[in-house]
């Protein structure tokens, strides 16, 4: 018992802490004196500052569970808050209950490690979203500025088209006008999705539903583009707090990514989904040509494509998706050897919004014209 760096306190049925041992003694910031042949009560509850803490017995003396865990905190009498795991059983002897078995670790290390790390996540998630802001503002003022003139460009080349006096060079010319202007007025509705992306409403949602729809989705497009996808999948159960809407147009880019990356009329998509304490992963990785290093720190910059015809605004507008869901998307690739992304979408505590909305939507939804 004293060799183990775990805490350990034995009270018996009347409140009071029979054994102990160095390790609670050093955590609980009392001398094993102090503790043994004390009750509980008279030594925690005359305290206001570990509600919680002594929360955890009366909590196991209430429901009389067997290996009741708890994280709560714990203010030692120096006035230092301890983060502590406390785990909590009961003794019994010939049937009946003789006390209560408390063993606590001191995880205040590692809970400040945790604390650091989400303030890093939701800085770079703030950054991000900043980012996402100021370029919205800017699409929408360009699209705006840009899309009169199209227009105008775009209806005297059409008029010049049906005159019947024109010599055929002419008409060439006004062609390729129109062609422009086309291609010009794409890139304009380009933006204006991305501008006009509703805010998110999250619902809880098995993450298997999502791919399930988007996998059908790209079969159809594989269909129409001559293509066949061989598909590998493994999804481990798991529900999200996305907006199914929003999170399917950022799934729909990432796949249609993967179909037109096959060098040929083939190739496989590997879809893994598992969830760890963070939250839950996606990692969508295909057999395509992949990424020249030199367009890796690219892929995410609106109007930037390495498709003849590509507007290069569907990376972008996913990862802004998956950034006001307050998640990551991040991509590996190699050329010839395909690409990796990844999708990390934070856990349940996460996944409540800042209006108060609970993970379970409670809010109702507004209709939506797409």
């Amino acid at each position: 018992m004293e060799s183990i760096p775990i805490g350990l306190l034995v009270i018996d049925s009347k409140g009071e802490i029979i054994t102990t041992n160095r390790s609670a003694s050093e955590i609980l910031g009392y001398t094993t004196d102090m503790l043994e042949g004390k009750g509980w009560g008279e030594i925690f509850f005359d305290t206001d500052n570990n509600v919680e803490f002594n929360q955890v017995i009366v909590d196991v003396i209430q429901e009389k569970k067997i290996n009741l865990h708890r994280d709560t905190s714990y203010v030692r009498p120096t006035g230092e808050t301890l983060q502590l795991s406390i785990t909590t059983s009961f003794l019994r002897e010939n049937g009946e209950i003789v006390g209560i078995v408390v063993l606590m670790d001191d995880m205040t290390e590692l809970h400040r490690l945790h604390e650091r790390e989400k303030a890093i996540l939701e800085e770079k998630s703030r950054i991000q979203h900043e980012r996402a802001e100021g370029l919205k503002k800017l699409a929408l003022a360009v699209a705006h500025q840009i899309r009169n003139p199209i227009m105008s460009i775009g209806g005297f080349a059409m008029r010049m088209l049906k005159k019947p006096d024109k010599k055929d060079q002419d008409t060439v010319y006004l062609q390729n006008i129109l062609k422009g202007a086309n291609r010009l007025e794409d890139i304009v509705q380009a933006v204006r999705d991305y501008t006009d992306l509703p805010p998110v409403e999250p619902i809880k949602i098995p993450v298997s539903e999502i791919l399930e729809k988007a996998q059908r989705r790209l079969r159809k497009k594989a269909v129409e583009s001559s293509k066949k996808v061989n598909w590998d999948i493994q999804i481990q159960p798991a529900e999200v707090f996305i907006d199914p809407e929003l999170f399917e147009r950022a799934l729909d880019e990432v796949l249609l990514n993967a179909l037109e990356s096959f060098a040929g009329d083939q190739g496989r998509i590997n879809m893994i989904v598992y969830q760890d304490i963070k939250g839950a992963c996606i990692e969508i990785s295909d057999t395509g040509v992949g990424i020249s290093e030199q367009d890796k720190p690219y892929i995410f910059d609106p109007f930037f494509s390495t498709k003849a015809m590509g507007v290069g605004m569907g990376l972008c507008k996913a990862q802004r998706i998956i950034v006001e869901h307050r998640g990551e998307i991040t991509i590996n690739s190699s050329l010839e050897k395909g690409t990796k992304v990844t999708i990390r979408l934070p856990g349940r505590e996460a996944g409540k919004l800042k209006d108060g909305r609970n993970d379970d939507g409670d809010i109702g939804r507004k209709n939506r014209q797409y």
